[in-house]
């Protein structure tokens, strides 16, 4: 593999490839190897189908890890699909979570112009968690899931944050 920075312990060993296909109304997203290869044994296919909500998600498992994913209508579960795959993270227990219709918990509606188009997010969602006392990047993009699809939101989020934090230096030391 490549040598990352020059560095010839540092090695880059690729990324999971994913396309996101945002239609009015309708998300699609295909992710990893969304199709078992012909003639070859091993491979695993879990689907889901809820014609009422209009939500298909097709899971692709190869020796008990995730390998790739198509979602149609629900992308709640991109970040945790991905998240699996980059880690190469055997299933185990989490098999079970492949079967389950979407997002369990509801998420907050977005609160003005959104800044996560993967996860839905307002910089009003991301306001009021940083007043609420969520004040490290990290922390607020895993609490409001901003930044943990296709990260390119990130540093709109680092954005929010900083002007955030300096309002609220202003105020307290008014």
């Amino acid at each position: 593999t490549p040598h990352a920075a020059g560095d010839i312990w540092s090695t880059y060993d690729g990324s999971t490839i994913f396309n996101i296909l945002k239609l009015h109304g309708l998300d699609v997203i295909a992710m990893g190897n969304a199709e078992i290869p012909a003639d070859q044994p091993g491979y695993e296919e879990i689907t889901f189908l809820d014609r009422k909500r209009r939500y298909y998600k097709k899971c692709v498992v190869f020796q008990n890890r995730l390998v790739g994913a198509v979602l149609i209508g629900d992308k709640s579960e991109f970040s945790d699909f991905k998240k699996l795959m980059d880690g190469d993270i055997e299933l185990e227990t989490k098999r079970a979570e492949l079967l389950h219709s979407g997002n369990v918990a509801p998420q907050e509606a977005p609160i003005g112009r959104i800044v996560c188009t993967c996860n839905t997010v307002g910089a009003g969602n991301l306001e009021k968690m940083i007043a609420g006392g969520c004040h490290e990047f990290r922390a607020l993009c895993e609490k409001s899931k901003a930044g943990t699809g296709c990260g390119s939101c990130r540093p709109e989020v680092r954005l929010v944050l900083d002007k955030q934090l300096a309002a609220m230096a202003a105020t307290v030391a008014a």
